[in-house]
C-alpha cells in the first residue's frame, strides 16, 4: 500500500476484514500516522481543535492489531509492475540509499498535493493540503491583520470562512468571472457567492495575481489590473495535482487527472496494480472517460471495493453516487453525483433556505447541489445512484427552469 492516506488505511482495514492473512506493508511519505483532511480547513485552522482530532488510527492498531509493516517518512520513487518491485527513497542521513520492496499486489494511494503556481513566493504565502500546512496557516492566522485567499474553490472558501470566524478581514481573488461555475454550474455558484458576500468577504472575480510585495514578509498582493491588496497572509487554493510522478516509466497509463484505473480499480491488465483516492482517475461506468473524485466518501468507497476485487478477482464497480460536502459560514454545502455534465437544471425551492439545484441528463437525475438539509442531500444521493427519471423526483416539475439556453455537457467533459 503506497500512501498512508484515508484511502490507503481503509484499504488495509478492508483487506484484513475480508480475510487476507498475508503480509501488508503501508508506506507513507509523511511522518504522521494516517489522518483525515476535512478538519484541516475548519476546526484545526481556527484552533477549535488540536491536530490530534484528525488522527484515524494508532501505531499499535496498525502494527499489532492489523499486523502491518508500517513505513512512514518514506517516499516511493519508482515501480516495476512486471517484476513486482517498489523502490523507496532513503531517509535521514541515509537519504541516498534507496530500498527495494517486493510485492504480489500493490495499491496506489499517494493522494494529491496543493498546486503552487507562484515561484518562490515570500513568507506568508501558503497552501493548504497537509496537516503541517494547516498548522502553518493556523500559526499565521493568530497574528494576521489582512488575509487574501487566492482561488474561490471550496478549500479557498473554507479558509475564508475560518478567517472570518476569527474576525479577520478577508479578500478572495478568483480568476474566473463566475467562481465554481465549471464544477457546479452558474445557478448554484451564484448562491454560494451570495453566502460568501453576506458574511463580509470581499470577492474579486475575473482577476489574477501578478506579484507579491514585501520582503522578507508579505505586505501585499498585486492583481493583474495593478490594484494592490493589503495582506500579511495569503493562502493559495487553486486546485491539486495527483502525486503520480513516481509512476513515470512504469508502463501504467497516466494522465493529468492521475493514474488511470478501470471502473473496478485495476490499473493494469494483470490485476497486480490498483488505485484508490485522490491520486487516481477511475473510468466512468458509462465508459465515457476517466474521473478523479477528491472526496472523503469516494476514498472510502473505492477502498472497500478494491479490497474485495483484489482478494477474489471480482470486477465490481461503484454503485454509490459521488458525494462531497463543504462546511463554510455556518452552512453545509453538499454536492451529489455529476454537476458538470447535464442538459437541464432546475432550482427547487425549499422551506426556509436557498433552493436546491438539481441536474439532469437525458431525462434522469445525475446530480444535485444542496444548501444545508442533509436529509435531502442523502435522498438526492439515492436518486442519483438509481438514475431516477426526473418526473419521479419531488419538486422537479415545480422547480424553476434555471437554464433555458446553453446548458449541456461541456466539450471537454471526457
Amino acid at each position: 500500500m503506497v500512501g498512508a492516506s484515508l484511502a490507503g488505511l481503509r484499504t488495509v482495514e478492508a483487506l484484513r476484514r475480508h480475510g487476507f492473512e498475508g503480509s501488508l506493508t503501508l508506506v507513507g511519505d509523511e511522518p504522521h500516522l494516517p489522518y483525515e483532511r476535512p478538519p484541516l480547513s475548519k476546526e484545526v485552522l481556527t484552533g477549535a481543535a488540536e491536530a490530534g482530532v484528525t488522527r484515524l488510527t494508532s501505531r499499535s492498531a496498525l502494527e499489532e492489531d492489523l499486523a502491518v509493516d508500517l513505513r512512514l517518512g518514506r517516499s516511493a520513487v519508482g515501480l516495476d509492475p512486471a517484476a513486482g518491485l517498489l523502490r523507496l527513497a532513503g531517509r535521514g542521513d541515509r537519504a541516498a540509499e534507496a530500498e527495494t520492496v517486493g510485492f504480489d499486489a500493490l495499491v496506489v494511494a499517494t493522494g494529491a498535493r496543493a498546486r503552487q503556481p507562484f515561484a518562490e513566493p515570500p513568507p506568508g504565502v501558503l497552501t493548504l493540503r497537509t496537516l503541517d500546512d494547516a498548522l502553518a496557516v493556523r500559526d499565521r492566522l493568530r497574528s494576521a491583520e489582512n488575509v487574501v485567499v487566492v482561488g474561490a474553490g471550496f478549500v479557498g472558501l473554507e479558509v475564508a470562512s475560518a478567517a472570518r470566524s476569527l474576525g479577520l478581514p478577508v479578500t478572495v481573488v478568483e480568476a474566473a468571472r463566475t467562481p465554481l461555475s465549471r464544477s457546479i454550474g452558474a445557478e448554484a455558484a451564484s448562491g454560494v457567492m451570495a453566502l460568501v458576500r453576506e458574511n463580509g468577504v470581499t470577492v474579486h472575480c475575473g482577476r489574477t495575481v501578478r506579484a507579491f510585495t514585501g520582503s522578507p514578509q508579505l505586505t501585499g498582493v498585486v492583481l493583474d489590473d495593478g490594484a494592490t491588496l493589503r495582506a500579511d497572509l495569503a493562502v493559495v487554493g487553486v486546485g491539486a495535482q495527483p502525486n503520480t510522478e513516481w509512476l513515470e516509466g512504469s508502463g501504467l497509463l497516466l494522465s493529468p487527472a492521475g493514474l488511470c484505473c478501470a471502473a473496478d480499480g485495476r490499473a493494469d491488465d494483470a490485476g497486480r496494480i490498483w488505485g484508490v483516492g485522490d491520486a487516481v482517475a477511475w473510468r466512468r461506468a458509462d465508459g465515457g472517460g476517466y474521473s478523479r473524485h477528491e472526496h472523503w466518501t469516494s476514498a472510502c468507497d473505492q477502498a472497500q471495493l478494491v479490497a474485495r476485487n483484489l482478494l477474489d478477482g471480482g470486477r465490481r464497480g461503484l454503485t454509490a453516487a459521488p458525494y462531497v460536502w463543504s462546511d463554510q459560514f455556518g452552512q453545509r454545502l453538499s454536492i451529489v453525483g455529476e454537476t458538470d455534465r447535464y442538459d437541464e437544471v432546475r432550482e427547487v425551492p425549499r422551506d426556509g433556505g436557498r433552493p436546491a439545484v438539481l441536474y439532469a441528463r437525458d431525462g434522469r437525475l445525475v446530480g444535485a447541489f444542496v444548501f444545508g438539509q442533509q436529509r435531502l442531500a442523502m435522498l438526492c444521493r439515492r436518486w442519483v445512484a438509481a438514475a431516477a427519471p426526473v418526473h419521479e423526483v419531488p419538486g422537479w416539475e415545480q422547480g424553476a427552469r434555471a437554464v433555458t439556453e446553453g446548458a449541456g455537457v461541456p466539450a471537454d467533459a471526457g
